[in-house]
């Protein structure tokens, strides 16, 4: 009977629509199961989250295990529903559960544990007593960024899965319905299949052939138009894979055009087939020129060792570095990578680019770095190693000699110690692991304070000290310790870098909602090649100086830090013979009252 295309028909008719009865019973099943999911998740997310910032305002423990009680007792009332509060440790402080065993038990489920590191968890699954599915929702309840608690939420999912099912039995009964009409309709209109079945044949034959351009025109709703309407869905889906094909080939060609690496792609020949606008760039290339004519030629500056060659015949991947003269010198890193188009032998190789030029840089910095620091610790210590070797040696008998020689590696011990200081000061400020105590500052006292630390230094050289601060000047919310260090260190550059009878003036005014703080000296000034690295550290502009008043070429590093850690700026202005004028500018913050009425210091 099967061997009939009658019944063929008719069989292939039915089991179509069971497909797609199935399709759509599923989608609809997975559908509307996870509507009434999210539904019922997004309310016990809701309820959590409101129950938690209560939480928040009272601390989680004992002390407040009445008004826990009392707040769970509010939130409990959704049947199906289980709401539990656990402390730090777990622990359950108060739930809705009328077991009495419940409370002081620990919980352990992952979302707990999960919770108590911070993070929100929840969980689906089944409940072993009751055999119901049911939603786990942990909610961590934190005091600052610690956590002090978790909210628990266990919601059932019975009543969802009894509507689930419900809707199944429904589907199940209209598809087997379905069903039987499709049969007995398919049996009754088969006999009317042959000349449509004629021209879907035809249609197919064209498709084979390359043409999915071409529909079939559906004219009834029976076997041979699903049939139909099949094909027309094939010629389509064929067609949009075509188009996604050519879209993806245009999407790689956008991701080679904007990667930050060079990349070339050459055949076997040595010709180049692609280059990406980086490439270009690195290369020193204009958008005018075109690369394939210069193919070759790119190759052997890239390859000077045949090194493309070699890759191409054995199949291994190279790594090389070379140097690009420009503008600008660049350190490039070229990797070669063979490709093939499929089985057989290599069709190519891919040159990949890397520009390391800031790497090294940053490298050979770290190694200027700890040369500097390295001669900054050697020198004091040649020299510590000397007098003490000379006073084992003898000249302890001396005390005149002996007195001189302690008081010489004492100078040198607090020269190496200010050093320490100095790098260690860095290095908290590099990693800003600086606790900022800052504090409101009447500005004029501040600096009046300033002037009478350092006024005895400049009146044994014989230099003038200015200070000009107006009355009217706001308070300043600064670290006042750190700023004291900002000043001191440029008003002491300056007093050394000024000979006998020069003037040093510091001068404070208010721009642009901001504090100006402005010193400017008569000293020697900076020379114009020295002026851009003076922020860099163990720079010295007067090597011979600094050393002689104990300086270790870290102070303005550290001073420019710490003002644009305040949210400041730090510049200087100096021209040789004729003094520097150092600006620091630093605006004028406000500050949060808090509950109780503390104020709110934080860190910059």
């Amino acid at each position: 009977m099967l061997k009939s295309m009658h019944w063929k028909i008719v069989l292939i008719y039915t089991l179509l629509i069971l497909f797609a009865l199935q399709f759509f019973g599923v989608l609809l099943l997975q559908g509307i199961e996870e509507y009434y999911l999210e539904d019922y998740s997004s309310t016990l997310d809701s309820q959590g989250e409101l129950l938690a910032s209560f939480l928040r305002r009272h601390q989680i423990d004992e002390q407040a295990e009445s008004y826990i009680h009392d707040l769970v007792r509010g939130f409990g009332h959704q049947e199906g529903t289980e709401i539990m509060v656990l402390d730090s440790y777990g622990r359950v402080i108060s739930s809705t559960s009328e077991d009495p065993d419940q409370l002081g038990k620990r919980i352990v489920h992952r979302e707990v544990t999960q919770a108590l590191t911070g993070t929100k968890s929840e969980d689906l699954r089944v409940i072993p007593e009751t055999n119901q599915r049911a939603k786990y929702l942990a909610l961590p309840v934190k005091s600052g960024q610690s956590v002090v608690g978790v909210v628990y939420l266990v919601g059932s999912l019975e009543k969802i899965d009894s509507a689930l099912q419900h809707i199944r039995t429904i589907l199940l009964t209209g598809g087997l319905l379905v069903l039987a009409v499709t049969a007995v309709l398919g049996f009754a209109l088969s006999q009317t299949i042959t000349r449509p079945i004629r021209e879907i044949t035809s249609k197919a034959e064209i498709m084979a052939s390359g043409d999915f351009n071409q529909k079939i025109n559906v004219k009834e709703e029976d076997e041979i138009g699903q049939l139909g309407k099949m094909f027309n869905y094939l010629t389509c889906q064929l067609d949009d894979t075509l188009k996604e094909i050519s879209m993806e080939k245009s999407k790689v060609e956008s991701i080679l055009n904007y990667m930050t690496d060079g990349i070339l792609a050459y055949n076997r020949q040595g010709q180049l087939i692609h280059i990406n606008p980086t490439a270009r760039f690195m290369l020193g290339l204009a958008e005018e020129d075109d690369p394939r004519e210069r193919g070759k030629e790119l190759l052997e500056d890239l390859c000077p060792d045949r090194d493309y060659w070699v890759c191409l015949e054995k199949g291994e991947q190279l790594i090389r570095e070379f140097r690009m003269q420009g503008e600008e010198e660049r350190i490039l890193k070229a990797f070669f990578a063979p490709f093939n188009a499929g089985e057989g032998s290599l069709e190519g190789v891919l040159l990949v680019l890397h520009d390391i030029t800031r790497e090294r840089k940053v490298s050979e910095l770290q190694q200027e770095f700890v040369a500097n620091v390295s001669h900054e610790l050697r020198t004091p210590l040649t020299s510590i190693k000397s007098y003490v070797e000379a006073l084992i040696n003898g000249a302890m008998e001396d005390k005149g000699v002996k007195d001189n020689f302690l008081g010489v590696v004492e100078k040198e011990t607090e020269r190496m110690v200010r050093l320490v200081q100095d790098l260690l000061i860095l290095s908290q400020l590099d990693h800003r692991q600086i606790a900022w105590k800052k504090e409101w500052t009447d500005l004029k006292g501040f600096i009046e304070e300033i002037k009478d630390q350092v006024q005895v230094d400049f009146e044994e050289e014989a230099i003038s000290l200015k200070i000009n601060v107006p009355p009217d000047l706001p308070s300043l919310y600064v670290d006042r310790d750190r700023i004291k260090q900002v000043l001191l260190n440029i008003l002491n550059n300056a007093r050394q870098y000024t000979s006998k009878g020069g003037k040093v003036t510091l001068e404070a005014r208010e721009e642009s909602g901001q504090l100006a703080l402005v010193v400017t000296d008569t000293g020697c000034g900076i020379p114009p090649e020295d002026l851009p690295r003076i922020f860099e550290r163990f720079y010295r502009v007067d090597k011979t100086r600094s050393r002689n008043h104990g300086g270790t070429g870290l102070g303005l590093s550290i001073a420019r830090q710490i003002v644009e850690a305040h949210g400041g700026k730090m510049s200087i202005e100096s021209k040789s013979g004729e003094g520097t004028r150092v600006m620091v500018n630093l605006p004028f913050s406000e500050v949060r009252e808090i509950e109780g009425g503390e104020t709110c210091v934080g860190k910059v």
